[in-house]
């Protein structure tokens, strides 16, 4: 997906003036938050689909844990886990699955799909995480308790999208990046 201003996005995908003044509400919010839907129009395409549309989530993650064992021995860098456990809710069905990575994102990755694998939602195996940086909100607390923006992009091999999430806490921000990452993915196959 080629990036789009937001102003651009917003003024092709919302005809109606009330609901570009609603979105772009919605969005001012969020922006001041920290989001930046320039870079991330995947995140954007989806807050306008769920504000205009009444788009529902194809699945929801629920309880979260993760978890990172290791060691900064000399040479022993290689000897540490990643492990994360997630309840995702699809339908009326909840499903909990643990997955170990090399970080929290693959970690988290591989437990979502896992649950997905097990309901009745489209494969994802060829859908993979392309990209996946994390900077400082400027103008927030800096250090170790800024706030943090995440940015993920994926594709599934005809096309790729970016999405962002925004929290003090970086794994959360991941976290919510991944989920509308996949979440996308879903909304790309249903519109081929």
């Amino acid at each position: 997906m080629k990036p789009e201003s937001t102003v651009g996005l917003v003024n092709r995908l919302v005809s109606n003036r009330e609901s570009r003044d609603q979105v772009f509400a919605a969005i001012a919010e969020r922006e001041n938050f920290g989001y930046e839907f320039d870079k991330a129009n995947a995140s954007l395409e989806l807050l306008i689909a769920r504000l205009l549309n009444g788009k529902k989530l194809p699945f929801t993650v629920g309880n979260y844990h993760v978890s990172m064992r290791g060691s900064m021995e000399t040479g022993d860098r290689t000897g540490h886990v990643c492990e994360a456990s997630v309840k995702v809710h699809v339908g009326g069905a909840e499903y909990f699955e643990v997955s170990d990575g090399n970080g929290p994102i693959s970690a988290f990755d591989g437990a979502i799909r896992m649950a997905l694998g097990k309901s009745r939602l489209p494969s994802l195996t060829s859908v993979k995480l392309m990209n996946y940086s994390v900077g400082l909100v400027s103008g927030t607390t800096t250090g170790a308790d800024a706030k943090t923006r995440v940015f993920i992009t994926t594709s599934d091999g005809a096309s790729s999208w970016t999405t962002s999430g925004v929290d003090e806490n970086v794994v959360e921000a991941s976290l919510l990046a991944l989920i509308d990452s996949l979440e996308y993915a879903f909304t790309v196959r249903a519109k081929k």
